[in-house]
């Protein structure tokens, strides 16, 4: 089943489709997250040090997009380890899964309806999460890391003579759970509900958002899909972070099909709808092409 091609979304005649600008900010302030640092950096935590370099092999990033409705079950023989971000987690947990871990990075409290304790999961954790994520979650294991970009959290960890790294990523908890898994030692990434659209029938998440999503159509490459604005920062997220992937030779596989889905075949990720002879002739055109328009130019 095809996801998010909305063919009601008919641009009306005088009308037409506008580049689009968004600009995104944070949640919450500064100093709410500085604060929410440092009672995480007072706590007796395992810090990502622990776990950098221990893992080898496939790793499955699981998000809340609506596609996880139709393939979770895939994650049931899921050949490697699993990490469920926010709702996620309690999602596979109702369905008989267990996730080797939950992630977490937001700031905001809203993020504690996401946290349900289980002992057989690791917490990983981000400093700039509520001190009542920790609490909430003291008899678990709890691996603790630190979220670039927090103006703060270079000054907060020399403070307090913290020597750990802080991981770079997307805004969202699947693109920047992208990042985080690498140094743990993954060299190949499967996502799983990581949209960054709504569904056909226009759920915005596997259970309803902790807040009112604002709805817009776009157009990327011939597709019209509804999302809400903060989606397409995760698929700017997602395009500058690519290139890294390539780099370090990570094999990345995204499941479903929505627009984020759409954005990696047409870098030439591989994804649910598009097998190995399809993948090859995209990528022999799009060579091609390149190459017939760096000729053009010098003729």
């Amino acid at each position: 089943m095809k996801l998010n091609h909305l063919p009601r979304f008919v641009v009306p005649d005088g009308q037409a489709w506008m580049p689009l600008d968004v600009t995104h900010a944070l949640a919450n302030t500064d100093e709410d997250i500085a604060r929410n640092i440092e009672y995480a950096l007072g706590l007796d935590y395992i810090p990502f040090n622990d776990v950098m370099g221990t893992k080898s092999g496939a790793v499955a990033v699981v998000g809340s997009g609506p596609s996880l409705k139709e393939n979770w079950h895939e994650l049931k023989d899921f050949d490697g380890d699993i990490v469920a971000c926010n709702a996620a987690c309690q999602f596979l947990l109702e369905k008989g899964i267990v996730p080797t871990y939950m992630m977490c990075f937001d700031a905001d409290p809203l993020m504690l309806e996401f946290i349900t304790p289980h002992e057989d999961i690791t917490y990983l954790l981000s400093s700039r999460c509520p001190p009542k994520a920790f609490d909430l979650l003291k008899d678990q294991k709890i691996v603790c890391w630190h979220t670039s970009g927090d103006t703060h959290i270079q000054e907060l960890l020399e403070k307090h003579g913290k020597m750990e790294p802080m991981v770079s990523g997307g805004t969202a908890a699947v693109t920047r759970c992208m990042v985080l898994v690498l140094p743990m030692g993954y060299t190949s990434v499967h996502i799983y509900g990581g949209d960054s659209s709504f569904s056909e029938s226009g759920d915005t998440h596997i259970r309803k958002s902790t807040t009112e999503e604002r709805r817009m159509a776009i157009k990327c490459n011939g597709r019209v899909f509804e999302v809400a604005p903060w989606m397409t920062v995760q698929i700017n997220d997602f395009k500058i972070l690519s290139p890294m992937f390539r780099r370090f030779n990570i094999k990345l596989f995204i499941h479903g099909d929505g627009l984020l889905q759409h954005v990696a075949r047409e870098l030439g990720f591989r994804t649910d709808y598009e097998n190995v002879v399809q993948q090859w002739l995209r990528e022999f055109k799009r060579d091609w092409t390149r190459k017939a328009t760096i000729l053009w130019q010098h003729i």
